[in-house]
């Protein structure tokens, strides 16, 4: 599936009315992370808005789930361009599954701190995925605009 067909969950006004993403930019931005990370298939992409987890300073900004193919990412209170970035990384999560890199893995809490292997994924995540692909991207956008 590719982001052309993907039925992702889009609304550019998350439950509490706050403004998310505009669909130009979101088709955009997806489209260069599919072509950059050579994604096969992209994942389900949500958006959750959840008063409690954002006030928790320590609160949970997106996740993957392997098992479902998924993306789900928590807005409530977030800038847009931080809900990006966020997806980016896990992004680059989803292209390390397609790799076969997160197989048999044990994902229990403190894992990047206990498993290398799992914290050599969130090194690049983060350095490819909600870093250096991101800057890419938005600076190609911004030209383009």
């Amino acid at each position: 599936m590719s982001v052309k067909t993907m039925k992702v969950k889009f609304k550019s006004k998350s439950s509490s009315g706050q403004h998310l993403l505009d669909e130009e930019l979101w088709r955009d931005f997806l489209n260069h992370y599919e072509k950059k990370l050579e994604i096969n298939r992209m994942p389900q992409i949500s958006f959750e808005d959840d008063e409690e987890n954002a006030s928790n300073s320590l609160g949970k900004t997106a996740f993957y789930n392997p098992e479902k193919l998924e993306v789900v990412v928590y807005v409530t209170g977030r800038h847009p361009k931080d809900i990006l970035r966020s997806i980016g990384h896990e992004l680059c999560h989803h292209k390390q599954n397609e790799r076969g890199d997160l197989s048999n893995q044990n994902f229990e809490e403190g894992y990047t701190q206990s498993n290398n292997h799992l914290r050599s994924m969130e090194e690049e995540a983060y350095k490819i995925g909600g870093g250096l692909l991101f800057r890419d991207w938005e600076d190609g956008y911004k030209a383009r605009k």
